[in-house]
C-alpha cells in the first residue's frame, strides 16, 4: 500500500461543513456544536485551525440524537 492510498482512506466522504454552516442549518448556536465536538458526540476534522464536519458525521450525529 502506498502513502497516497493510505491518505485517501482517511479522507472524509462527502462535503465538509463549517460549524457556522451547521449551526445555521440546524437552528442552534455555534457554541452548542463546539460543546458537542468537545464531548465527542459530534465527530469533526481539524484542518489547521479550521474545524469541519463531514456530511456523513453530521447525518450520523442527527440519527443518534433523534427523539423517537
Amino acid at each position: 500500500m502506498t502513502d497516497q492510498t493510505s491518505t485517501r482512506r482517511n479522507r472524509p466522504a462527502g462535503k465538509l461543513h463549517s460549524i457556522g454552516e451547521l449551526a445555521e442549518r440546524w437552528g442552534v448556536s455555534t457554541r452548542t456544536l463546539q460543546r458537542q465536538i468537545k464531548s465527542g458526540a459530534l465527530r469533526a476534522h481539524r484542518i489547521g485551525r479550521l474545524v469541519r464536519v463531514s456530511e456523513a458525521d453530521a447525518a450520523d450525529f442527527l440519527k443518534k440524537n433523534r427523539d423517537e
